[in-house]
């Protein structure tokens, strides 16, 4: 049902002169045809024969039952249909009549708003699975001689077992790239063009991620750069997460360009690492949402008794950085 007020309704009661049973100056019969031309429903059907059954009953009864959008698209040709009649028989429309008009178009308006906006937020809320026939993930991984070590094989091994095992498993296609250099990643990009791109390896605390130089060594990049890489992906990349300590401030930068980017906002272990993407990939094997996927994998840390359930950071295009409330 339409949320109409009663003072709405007042408003489009008076502009439509539905006080002694009618509306405007349909008969019956034209007052069906356009109920029909407007939103293909027979208004004299028998669940709309409220009280007298007159038009401007079955019209109450119509908003009273029918969503938003229908009833802002049959009030919004009615208004046309009020103008029209106006200017058809030469009748001046006085300011009070112009107000009245103005804000009842901007109820048609807002109702037929709210099912743009519902309908948008449905399209969120629909897992990544659920849009696309196969969905690719890109690992990509570095891990300098000249930094500490990391137990990015074990992690690589894990997402391909969880994605082995889920129910959907056949949706996923799965690429590696290891050893990353700058250039590796713009070239994976292109070639494999992901939905997921996930990066394991090292960040340091001014927010750089540590890629690998010629000879295998740390080659920092900070935020801008890959911030700037994928905007070039916006349309291809739905999901980037960035598993390495202190990698929320990238996050931020490459989510005003990307729908999803989970980072982490302090140093993060191994072991909590792994279990975040064992959560993750776990929830996207089993066709949930990104959002959900990302909560799973904090829930996993937890399992693991590792307290840092609250360092993956998930960030959406527009909106401030969420931590998991698990």
């Amino acid at each position: 049902m339409s949320n109409l007020s009663i003072i709405e309704k007042r408003k489009i009661e008076k502009l439509l002169d539905m006080g002694g049973g009618y509306v405007l100056d349909f008969s019956n019969r034209t007052f069906q045809e356009s109920v029909i031309d407007s939103v293909g429903i027979d208004i004299y059907d028998e669940k709309y024969a409220h009280s007298s059954g007159s038009k401007a009953n079955r019209l109450r009864a119509f908003w009273d039952q029918e969503p938003g959008h229908i009833v802002g698209k049959l009030i919004l040709d009615l208004l046309e249909h009020w103008k029209t009649q106006k200017l058809l028989k030469n009748l001046e429309i006085s300011q009070t009549e112009q107000i009245l008009y103005s804000d009842c178009s901007k109820i048609s308006e807002r109702l037929t708003q709210v099912v743009i906006q519902e309908e948008l937020l449905s399209e969120k809320a629909v897992g990544i699975i659920e849009k696309v026939q196969t969905i690719s993930i890109l690992l990509l991984s570095a891990d300098p001689t000249n930094a500490s070590r990391l137990r990015i094989g074990e992690e690589l091994r894990e997402i391909q077992e969880r994605l082995q095992l889920a129910k959907l498993r056949e949706k996923f296609k799965l690429d590696q790239r290891t050893s990353v250099r700058p250039t590796d990643i713009s070239q994976a990009l292109l070639d494999i063009q992901p939905h997921i791109v996930h990066f394991s390896g090292h960040g340091e605390a001014n927010g750089q991620l540590c890629f690998e130089n010629r000879v295998g060594e740390v080659h920092p990049i900070m935020s801008d750069a890959l911030a700037a890489l994928f905007e070039q992906f916006t349309d291809q990349v739905t999901c980037v997460l960035l598993n390495s300590c202190y990698s929320e401030v990238q996050a931020v930068a490459i989510a005003e360009h990307i729908d999803y980017v989970i980072g982490m906002n302090q140093a993060i272990g191994d072991h909590a690492a792994i279990a975040f993407a064992i959560g993750f990939y776990q929830a996207l094997g089993a066709g949930r949402t990104i959002e959900e996927a990302y909560k799973l994998g904090c829930v996993q840390i937890r399992l693991q008794s590792i307290p840092e359930h609250l360092t993956p950071v998930l960030i959406q295009k527009g909106k401030s950085p969420v931590q998991a409330a698990v």
